[in-house]
């Protein structure tokens, strides 16, 4: 960090919280966040941009008679002005479910700062950028082609009138190229990123654009989709997202709300048992990462599902007090790291035992529909046919359909190789709804 801010912060943010206390607040909380970036960025396959960026920005959370006020600003000379501003805007917050912070508690370490991301020159950046550029021209000079790399370096610190006072800092990259081909009427997009908090083997340019050019390949032809009930492969990039109305049914808010269907299903056979998800904050250098939540609480290892049984909602301290339960230290009730247990047999296995069926890449307005309750309909916006346990070519014109929770209830057969950041298999499904329309 050019210009470190969080060591000098902590004598005024624990200043800012005797001031809460002296003018009315029964409890309070205070943090500050800095970061420093650079980052470049090449378009139709030249150098667009390149710069540097730096923010700062502070948070006041206060109690007063029950109700919650906040502020923020980032003039750090302005604090005691925004600490006076939250007390006066609490007397019309919202009604606050908790009634203190609580005290510091024993937290598990977790590597977030790598000094080799710090070493990443924007030289290094563009010069990969180009590289995924040149790989990508080189199949197809016509493609309008993209690549953006960047790298930033954080710090922040929380204080609690619970006795809170916890400092991080993390660095990041992140590495991506996207491409776009048009002939006529046809588009097709595709595109792939990493990013990670250490530079580890997972920064690799010809990969990234080797991916890209994989898609582009299988591309070249296109064929009809198959319609009806059909087999869908799904690859670790995209299962997250046929994974999200699972994650916003264990959202402690939705469920004292009434929202998620899960409510009152602790222990119930939910998905089916080959599914085993886990929240995993405590991987070093991993995105998710992180040893404490938003209100001082530690973070900790949670399994979700167990062989698709339902074992834990999750809780920041606001919900946990509206659910009359205990917090689990998730911020915003949602999960941290996802890592979901691999299966036994290798993608290429799932892949060559589909007689007929679809690859899913891309999708096309997912989540529009009531996905809390897992009902979606979107179009894909890249995908292939499998025919015969090989990819015969591109389908268009294709939406698909169903319940995330009946096509994940059973007959679901995850791989056991996983992406490169050890997270999510490629998963097969039974029984989604496709439709053409050309049929």
């Amino acid at each position: 960090m050019r210009k470190p801010m969080i060591e000098n912060s902590e004598s005024r943010l624990r200043q800012g919280v005797e001031r809460a206390n002296s003018a009315g607040a029964s409890a309070a909380k205070l943090s500050l966040g800095h970061s420093e970036s650079t980052h470049c960025s090449f378009e139709r396959g030249r150098l667009k941009e390149t710069g540097s960026s730096e923010s700062l920005s502070y948070n006041v959370e206060v109690l007063v008679d029950g109700r919650c006020g906040t502020s923020s600003g980032n003039r750090i000379e302005k604090l005691d002005e925004m600490i006076d501003r939250a007390i006066v805007l609490a007397k019309v917050g919202s009604t606050a479910h908790f009634n203190a912070y609580p005290p510091p508690g024993a937290l598990t370490p977790v590597k977030t700062h790598s000094e080799r991301t710090l070493g990443l020159a924007r030289e290094r950046m563009i010069e990969s950028c180009g590289q995924m550029v040149e790989a990508l021209r080189e199949y197809d000079p016509d493609l309008f082609i993209s690549a953006t790399g960047s790298r930033n370096e954080s710090e922040d610190i929380t204080v609690t009138t619970g006795g809170v006072c916890h400092q991080a800092s993390r660095t990041a990259w992140s590495l991506s190229s996207h491409v776009q081909r048009t002939k006529g009427t046809d588009i097709l997009f595709a595109g792939y990123g990493r990013g990670w908090c250490d530079l580890n083997e997972f920064y690799a340019p010809s990969v990234i654009a080797g991916r890209v050019l994989v898609d582009l390949r299988n591309a070249e032809k296109t064929v009809e989709p198959p319609t009806g009930k059909v087999k869908a492969y799904i690859p670790p990039e995209q299962l997250p997202a046929f994974l999200m109305p699972f994650m916003a049914g264990i959202n402690g808010r939705n469920v004292a709300k009434g929202d998620s269907p899960l409510a009152g299903r602790l222990g119930e056979q939910v998905l089916a048992k080959s599914i085993t998800i886990v929240d995993h904050p405590h991987v070093d250098y991993a995105s998710g990462a992180c040893e404490i939540d938003s209100d001082g609480i530690p973070t900790r290892k949670q399994t979700l599902f167990e062989n698709g049984v339902l074992r834990r909602f999750l809780y920041d301290l606001d919900t946990a007090g509206l659910a009359g339960a205990e917090p689990t230290g998730n911020s915003g009730c949602y999960p941290y790291w996802l890592l979901v247990t691999p299966g036994v047999r290798p993608s290429s296995e799932l892949l060559a035992d589909i007689d007929d069926g679809i690859y899913i890449k891309a999708l096309i307005g997912y989540g529009q529909g009531n996905i809390i309750n897992g009902d979606f309909s979107c179009n894909v916006g890249l995908g292939y046919r499998i025919h015969n346990g090989e990819i015969t070519g591109r389908i268009k014109d294709t939406m698909i359909a169903g319940n995330l929770y009946d096509l994940f209830a059973e007959n679901v057969e995850l791989s056991s190789d996983l992406d490169h950041a050890g997270r999510m298999p490629h998963a097969v499904i039974e029984g989604l709804s496709v439709a053409s329309r050309s049929a």
